[in-house]
């Protein structure tokens, strides 16, 4: 499987420019585990709170330039820690950053960089990606949306009340063979990231969800409060 979802971030955009408000999201719980820091100039964060269920904190960036990825617990032959550039497009409002575990670069990681703005990604949205090979579709309620391989970004709002729903996630090429089905809650003042991967065991279909729920009030304490400051 994780060579399938490297394979989709191998050309990503390669504009890079300096945010002053983003978050992380650890993919597993080995890269959660990792110690590392965003810099951009003089302004290096340590990443504090990295889980592979939930976004840090927010993280504030004052330097001027390209965000960089550095390592706090590996170093290269002259003792200085590993650094790559995060591609972050120009005037993204609100980037989250991916990191995801890479054998093959010299971090051990690959960052994959989306808009995570509640003005494009609206509170009772969910949000889906694909990292499988084939298109798939997605039906929630009597709503469906078709999303295609290649982490593009596709977005359901139901509208209405708080109330379970029924999901049901099928291929494209044969709708009528569900490969997922559970019963969800929507919810007006979440959001959910949903990855759509393959399932590691069989007993659960050959897809599986994993979601990254996210609260409306949760967020604004965290802007209020500005949860982690940049160091010099």
């Amino acid at each position: 499987m994780m060579r399938l979802i490297l394979a989709l971030f191998l050309f990503g955009p390669a504009v890079v420019s300096a945010a002053t408000s983003l978050r992380v999201l650890a993919w597993d719980a080995e890269v959660a585990a990792r110690k590392l820091a965003l810099a951009s100039g003089e302004s290096v964060v340590e990443i504090a709170d990295m889980h592979p269920e939930k976004r840090t904190p927010l993280i504030r960036l004052k330097g001027e330039g390209p965000v960089m990825l550095r390592t706090l617990d590996k170093n290269n032959a002259e003792g200085k820690p590993l650094e790559r550039a995060c591609a972050i497009p120009e005037g993204m409002s609100r980037p989250l950053l991916i990191l995801m575990p890479d054998k093959a670069d010299p971090t051990g990681l690959r960052v994959f960089v989306f808009n995570d703005d509640p003005a494009g990604f609206s509170w009772g949205s969910y949000r889906f990606l694909n990292a499988t090979p084939k298109e798939i579709v997605v039906q929630l309620e009597k709503k469906a949306v078709k999303v295609p391989t290649g982490w593009k970004p596709v977005d359901l709002n139901l509208g209405g009340e708080t109330r379970g729903v029924g999901a049901r996630v099928a291929l494209s090429e044969s709708i009528e063979k569900p490969l997922y089905s559970a019963v969800w809650e929507y919810d007006t003042g979440m959001r959910i990231l949903c990855f759509i991967v393959p399932s590691t065991d069989p007993r659960l279909g050959p897809v599986t969800m994993k979601a990254i729920p996210e609260s409306k009030r949760t967020l604004e304490l965290e802007e209020k409060a500005g949860s982690q400051d940049p160091r010099p």
